[in-house]
């Protein structure tokens, strides 16, 4: 009954992801959403108590996993031995493959987050900056090693996080790049830069 249960509100939780990428989550419905898992709308409150709450959860699970896998990837290449652009490059593709693989958490993420409550919205912007302070330590930790020379970390961590929320807007996964030497430039770009030497 426990795991119906949980696929239940797992699959309300993945109709109404489409549903506000879709519409948006001022315009999505609850009715609709209980239509698209084909349960009643009571059923639907049995699970979460209102809309803002299905919110919530979506944008807090896109959050948590942007969160743990930065903070696995980080921890793999930490002390790895592998060269500078291969640890780099790989901890960026692990941020991007969660990032890009289901758009609507990206729209939801920038667009619908702002109708959250603030506690709540605090909550996920937390979680944000958790990334940010997981990425600008591990590049801190490069400079302490002399592996690249001293930036302001703050700067450099935030251009690199800005560059890869921009391919939400332009990154074509069936383009004439894949993912792999997107990351891979990035990398190139960040460590080396553009002057030739």
């Amino acid at each position: 009954m426990k795991d119906e249960r949980k696929d239940t509100a797992a699959e309300i939780l993945k109709a109404a992801r489409q549903l506000f990428y879709e519409k948006g989550y001022e315009a999505a419905s609850t009715r609709e959403i209980s239509a698209r898992v084909g349960i009643s709308k009571a059923a639907l409150y049995h699970h979460f108590k209102n809309k803002e709450e299905i919110l919530f959860k979506i944008c807090l699970e896109a959050a948590d996993e942007l969160v743990g896998n930065m903070r696995r990837a980080i921890a793999r290449n930490v002390g790895s031995g592998k060269p500078l652009k291969e640890q780099l490059t790989d901890i960026l593709i692990e941020y991007l493959r969660t990032y890009l693989k289901n758009e609507n958490f990206n729209k939801i993420l920038f667009h619908d987050m702002e109708y959250l409550p603030e506690d709540k919205k605090r909550i996920i912007l937390d979680k944000e900056k958790e990334n940010v302070h997981q990425l600008r330590a591990f590049l801190i930790s490069l400079m302490d090693q002399g592996l690249i020379r001293p930036i302001n970390p703050t700067v450099m961590t935030f251009s690199i996080i800005s560059s890869l929320h921009w391919l939400y807007f332009w990154f074509k996964p069936h383009g004439s790049l894949s993912l792999e030497e997107v990351a891979q430039e990035i990398a190139d770009l960040f460590l080396y830069g553009m002057v030739k030497t």
